[in-house]
């Protein structure tokens, strides 16, 4: 492979990623099938650039365009891509209430010069209990191809630590109408992202094994205290442009592809974190790290894949909320693709937490029905249980409907 083409490669494989695919989970098929899809989309891109370029030049007789040529490179080189996803959701409870509860809308740009400079950026767009509209930036970042195997990057990113946010989240990609306990939500174990700067990319390790990482640093987590101000209530996991501990938090992942359909991953993060008191005053800074272990296994019709995730606070005498402590996640699911329109998915989520109201253990089951490959129908059954008397304890049936385009 030329450098030329790995880096062509590299970018395919970022615009695979930001669009939601998992490529650790492809197998030869995928990848050859993947292959044959680029190659002729290259083909296309290639027949319209010679058509545009007909377009551009002018008649015999016409006079020569005044746009200077190092301008009309710059933009043969610069490029464009929309992609993204929609979804809306139905969820009726075992209490009785039921609402049309989500309504989605996630443009992704992305924005490439040649084939070093990368600019991706995703908006989520949702409805409000209130009749409002809410309005995200779920990331915005600018990725630069240092060579074939190392991708810089800078400014808001999904963490690389773990699995389930930074490629399984959307719609469209999840099998079930509903994250895993404890992955987003009050009180996640899963930190979801971040901003900062890092490298990312993947190698061969001999003939048919694969490896991938990723490093970062990045502002980290902040603390959450209850409304009584005396113990920490969530460690919230939303990337923000504050800081108050004044320390970064250096983390990554590594995932190894032992043979084509299998990958398994560890995270690890480390940081220190402080409470930010209503006053403005911040308190001395505590211990903070999460960890998490990952793994995707594809054979044929069959998926399996799971995770686990702990983040850990310590504890500070002097704080207003001198405990410390401890969430903890995993998940483990399967999906049988029976045909390629129907696919049923079983689901195993336990969520642990210091706060007894926010813990949850579920199973759950359902059915998908793809009317194309990215256009999925939803139909699951919760079975949830927590803290009497709060919504962790309350099974649920969910329907969905997600296009990724």
């Amino acid at each position: 492979m030329t450098r030329k083409q790995g880096s062509r490669a590299a970018a395919a494989l970022a615009i695979a990623v930001t669009a939601g695919f998992a490529p650790a989970a492809w197998s030869a098929d995928d990848v050859g099938a993947l292959r044959q899809r680029l190659d002729a989309l290259q083909q296309e891109v290639q027949a319209l650039k010679a058509a545009l370029e007909a377009q551009r030049s002018p008649p015999a007789s016409a006079p020569q365009s005044a746009t200077p040529p190092a301008a009309a490179s710059m933009q043969s080189r610069a490029s464009a891509h929309l992609a993204g996803y929609g979804a809306v959701g139905f969820a009726s409870n075992r209490d009785g209430g039921s609402s049309f509860d989500m309504v989605q809308l996630a443009p992704i740009f992305h924005f490439g010069y040649g084939d070093r400079l990368f600019f991706e950026t995703e908006l989520n767009v949702t409805s409000n209990g209130s009749g409002g509209t809410d309005v995200d930036l779920e990331y915005a970042n600018i990725n630069y191809f240092l060579n074939d195997s190392v991708a810089l990057f800078a400014g808001k990113f999904l963490t690389p630590v773990g699995y389930f946010f930074q490629n399984l989240h959307p719609a469209w990609i999840n099998k079930f109408a509903s994250r895993p306990p404890g992955f987003g939500g009050e009180g996640s174990a899963a930190p979801e992202s971040d901003i900062g700067i890092g490298a990312r990319g993947g190698f061969a390790l001999g003939e048919t094994a694969r490896a991938n990482y990723a490093v970062y640093v990045g502002n980290g987590p902040r603390l959450e205290l209850s409304a009584d101000g005396e113990e920490i209530e969530a460690v919230e996991g939303e990337a923000a442009t504050s800081n108050p501990s004044r320390r970064k938090l250096i983390g990554g992942r590594f995932g190894l592809l032992p043979m084509p359909g299998l990958e398994v991953g560890v995270s690890f993060g480390t940081s220190r974190v402080a409470v930010q008191l209503d006053d403005g005053s911040v308190e001395p800074g505590r211990s903070y790290q999460v960890a998490s272990a990952d793994f995707a296994f594809r054979r044929k019709q069959l998926e399996l894949r799971g995770e686990y995730i702990q983040q850990k606070v310590g504890a500070l005498a002097s704080s207003v909320a001198p405990e410390g402590g401890t969430w903890k996640a995993g998940y483990v699911q399967a999906a049988y693709r029976l045909t390629p329109q129907w696919e049923p998915v079983l689901r195993f989520g336990d969520f642990r937490s210091p706060h007894a109201d926010q813990r949850k253990r579920q199973w759950a089951a359902g059915v998908n029905f793809y009317a194309a490959p990215s256009a999925v129908a939803k139909l699951g059954f919760e079975s949830n249980r927590g803290e009497p008397g709060t919504p962790n304890d309350s099974d649920r049936v969910l329907v969905q409907f997600a296009y990724g385009f």
